[in-house]
C-alpha cells in the first residue's frame, strides 16, 4: 500500500495523533479519523499506533495515499478524508506588522473575522503558503475580537509561542488597547465606565447584543472602559465627539454597549441606541493603537498604530473635526 509522508513540526509537539490528523484532514468527522488510525491507514514512524499517541516534533506521519486521492473527476480537488477545500478568497489584507510569532493587520470595514470569506480564512491560506516550518495541526487565528463593522488593529497568531505570549499578556494587562470612535453628544471630560455586561438574544433571531445588568456582580462580566474626548464636531447640526477609548477588559461589544448606557452612543450604531446615518460606514470605531511591554519575548515594537481608512478621515473633515492623530494617554 502506498503512503504519503508528512513531518511533524514544533507546534505539533505533544498533540494527540487523532487531533493532528483531523487538522490535516480539514475537519473530517472524528469517526473517520479513528477508523483510519485503527486500520493502520495512518502510521507514525512506519508503525501502527494508538489514537491517543502524543506526537513529537520530527515524527513521520504516513497517511494511506488513497485517502488523499480523488475519487472521480468531479472530486479532484478533495482534501484528505473527502473534505472539500475552502473556496478562494480574494480579500486583500493590510499588514502593519508581522514576524514569526504574530501577524497584525489593519482590519477593513464590514468584513467578518470568521466564517466563509472571512479574514481568518485568508490568514490560514497565507500561513500555508509561507516558507517557515509548517505545523500539521497548528492553525493561525485571531487573538482578540473586533466586530464586523469595527476597523483597525487585529492580531493573529503565527505559531503557538506567539499565541501563548499574547494571550498571557492580555490576561495580565500588559498590552494596552486604544480605540478612536465618534460618539453622539458632547463629552466634556474623561470618564471611566465600570459595568457588568451580559448577552441578550433578540427575539426570533440568532443575533446577540449586550446589555448592562445593574444587578449582576460576576467578576467575569465586568467591563471597564476609559473614554477621553479628543475633538468636537457637528453631524446634521448635532454635537458629536471624537473619543479615545482604552479598554481595560475585553468583552463583546464593550465600547458600543457602555457608550449607549452612559448616554453617548456611537454615532449611527442602531443596535445601541443611535439613529441610522447615511454615510460610508454605519458607525465609526477604529482600533487605533497597541502598546506592548518593552523588550518582549516575541520581538514586537512597543507601539503599533493602524491609520484610519479614507472613509473615516473624510468623515472627520466633513464634520469639522480637527484631529492631529495623537491620543491622550493616561
Amino acid at each position: 500500500m502506498d503512503f504519503k509522508d508528512f513531518t511533524a513540526a514544533t507546534d505539533d509537539e505533544n498533540r494527540r495523533l487523532d487531533k493532528v490528523v483531523r487538522k490535516m484532514a480539514g475537519g473530517a468527522h472524528i469517526s473517520s479519523i479513528y477508523s483510519a488510525i485503527r486500520k493502520g491507514l495512518v502510521r507514525v514512524n512506519d508503525k501502527k499506533v494508538d489514537i491517543s499517541l502524543k506526537i513529537k516534533a520530527g515524527d513521520k506521519i504516513s497517511v494511506a495515499a488513497f485517502l488523499l486521492s480523488p475519487l472521480s473527476q468531479s472530486e479532484q480537488n478533495k482534501s484528505p478524508f473527502g473534505i472539500m477545500p475552502k473556496k478562494n478568497n480574494s480579500l486583500k489584507l493590510d499588514f502593519v506588522f508581522e514576524n514569526e510569532f504574530i501577524k497584525i493587520i489593519n482590519k477593513p470595514y464590514d468584513v467578518n473575522v470568521h466564517g466563509p470569506d472571512g479574514i481568518s480564512e485568508v490568514i490560514e491560506e497565507i500561513y500555508k503558503s509561507e516558507a517557515h516550518e509548517k505545523s500539521l495541526s497548528f492553525t493561525p487565528g485571531p487573538l482578540h475580537r473586533l466586530d464586523r463593522k469595527t476597523t483597525g488593529l487585529l492580531v493573529f497568531s503565527n505559531n503557538l509561542k506567539g499565541a501563548a505570549w499574547f494571550s498571557r499578556a492580555i490576561a495580565e494587562k500588559r498590552v494596552r488597547k486604544f480605540y478612536v470612535g465618534i460618539a453622539c453628544g458632547k463629552i466634556n471630560e474623561r470618564q471611566e465606565w465600570s459595568d457588568y455586561i451580559v448577552p441578550v438574544q433578540l427575539k426570533k433571531t440568532n443575533f446577540y447584543t449586550m446589555k448592562i445588568d445593574q444587578e449582576e456582580k460576576n467578576p467575569s462580566d465586568l467591563a471597564v472602559t476609559v473614554c477621553t474626548p479628543l475633538s468636537y464636531g457637528k453631524h446634521r447640526g448635532k454635537d458629536i465627539t471624537l473619543c479615545q477609548y482604552e479598554i481595560l477588559t475585553g468583552k463583546k461589544h464593550q465600547i458600543r454597549c457602555q457608550s449607549y448606557f452612559h448616554e453617548f452612543p456611537l454615532l449611527g450604531d442602531t443596535a445601541y441606541g443611535a439613529q441610522e446615518i447615511k454615510e460610508k460606514q454605519g458607525f465609526y470605531l477604529h482600533a487605533y493603537k497597541l502598546f506592548f511591554p518593552k523588550d518582549n519575548e516575541i520581538n514586537v515594537p512597543e507601539e503599533i498604530t493602524a491609520p484610519l481608512n479614507e472613509a473615516f478621515k473624510k468623515f472627520l473633515t466633513q464634520s469639522l473635526i480637527n484631529w492631529d492623530g495623537s491620543l491622550i494617554i493616561k
